[in-house]
């Protein structure tokens, strides 16, 4: 579809295995945004499904790998990998001083585009934050005329007072954002609180904010809470607990590893891919589905191969990485996507320098797909009306 763009949240959801069908759909993708589709998975159930998988990772973000079955025929099945490429989500510090430094730091270094916003111009210039991705000076009273907070957002209320930090929360808690938490003393959040509450928020709503901001590590300089607050964000994100690594084990429920989260890089490779598609470029797509014990990168983690030899992205680099793009060039020339098991046992991983082996399944598929995907018609037609890079 021409409308459909690249630069949204989109889910896609690829056919990577099947049994018991009559037809082969291996290969076969649909893609999804908040209000769009196209592609076809070819079945009606199997469609109903992944549209309803691709819903959950549309609000979770989280890359997965499911198994779907025809409820009429139920040895009818096929495994669907279900991707998130997402624009990078939205850090919002308001407040630029010294904290918002190394805290904008270690955001970008997570993926997130970070805005920082203070009503001294000064303290959002790059000089003073070379690592926001954009700085806004205004006052705090009209913060909402210049920023935008929507579900993606995660915002950090780090002004230099209370009163500044109590006036952007009462205008950030109205919206429906990931995340918000304010720094602060007990003392203070609990004026903040009894204010927020005379005031006639919902004590629900009140007890949602993140504060004091961070988890408790005992951080005392600026970079360390900005560490603490980083943590923070990841454990929303994640769904983490409190626990220390060392005792997690021993735990009833083993948390399932839900995989990578989306990078803006993948976007970029999603879009790499699409023109290559259209461009006639000899190139594949290889994705981890699945990952056990020591790999560098897990479920989700994505590389596009051009035929030359080049690469977009990486699953891990070393021996693994070498192996998929070897298969990769069979794969781009054949048209047929592949499956392709990495193992590592312990002489290549200590050569890798792993302390103990692990093992990746892979798929890799001819990037021809997507062109038909996100512009209508039968890819090999539109690639060669489209003609070269």
């Amino acid at each position: 579809m021409g409308t459909f763009k690249l630069n949204q949240e989109i889910v896609i959801a690829t056919v990577i295995s099947q049994k018991g069908l009559s037809c082969s759909l291996i290969g076969r993708k649909k893609a999804f945004t908040l209000n769009q589709e196209a592609g076809s998975l070819a079945l009606s159930w199997l469609e109903n499904q992944a549209a309803e998988q691709a819903r959950k990772v549309l609000a979770s973000g989280l890359f997965r790998v499911v198994s779907l079955c025809n409820p009429g025929r139920p040895e009818e099945k096929a495994d669907v990998m279900v991707e998130p490429y997402f624009p990078p989500r939205d850090l919002i510090i308001l407040g630029g001083g010294h904290i918002a430094q190394p805290l904008a730091a270690v955001g970008r270094m997570l993926g997130y585009h970070v805005t920082v916003f203070d009503d001294r111009p000064e303290f959002v210039s790059f000089e003073h934050i070379p690592d926001a991705d954009r700085g806004v000076s205004c006052s705090f009273e009209f913060i909402e005329e210049q920023l935008v907070f929507g579900p993606g957002s995660s915002v950090v209320i780090v002004t230099r007072g209370h009163l500044h930090d109590l006036e952007c929360l009462q205008k950030v808690i109205k919206h429906p954002v990931a995340y918000i938490g304010m720094i602060g003393s007990r003392r203070k959040v609990n004026m903040v609180k009894e204010e927020l509450l005379a005031r006639g928020f919902d004590r629900q709503l009140v007890d949602s904010v993140h504060m004091p901001i961070g988890l408790d590590i005992g951080a005392q300089t600026p970079e360390e809470i900005a560490v603490s607050i980083a943590a923070e964000l990841i454990k929303v994100r994640r769904g983490g607990n409190d626990l220390y690594l060392k005792f997690g084990s021993q735990q009833k429920e083993k948390k399932v590893n839900t995989g990578e989260m989306p990078r803006a890089v993948d976007l970029d490779i999603l879009q790499k891919a699409v023109k290559a598609a259209c461009g006639n470029v000899p190139a594949a797509m290889a994705t981890i589905v699945r990952s056990k014990g020591s790999t560098p990168r897990k479920a989700g983690a994505r590389m596009l191969v051009y035929g030359d030899g080049r690469i977009c992205g990486t699953i891990g680099g070393g021996y693994g990485e070498h192996e998929i793009r070897m298969q990769a060039l069979n794969v781009m020339y054949d048209y047929i996507p592949a499956f392709h098991k990495v193992s590592m046992d312990a002489e290549k991983a200590a050569g890798e320098g792993m302390i103990c082996g692990g093992s990746m399944e892979v798929f890799i598929e001819p990037v021809s797909a997507y062109a038909g995907l996100f512009y209508g018609g039968e890819p090999f037609e539109l690639r060669r009306a489209v003609g070269s890079n």
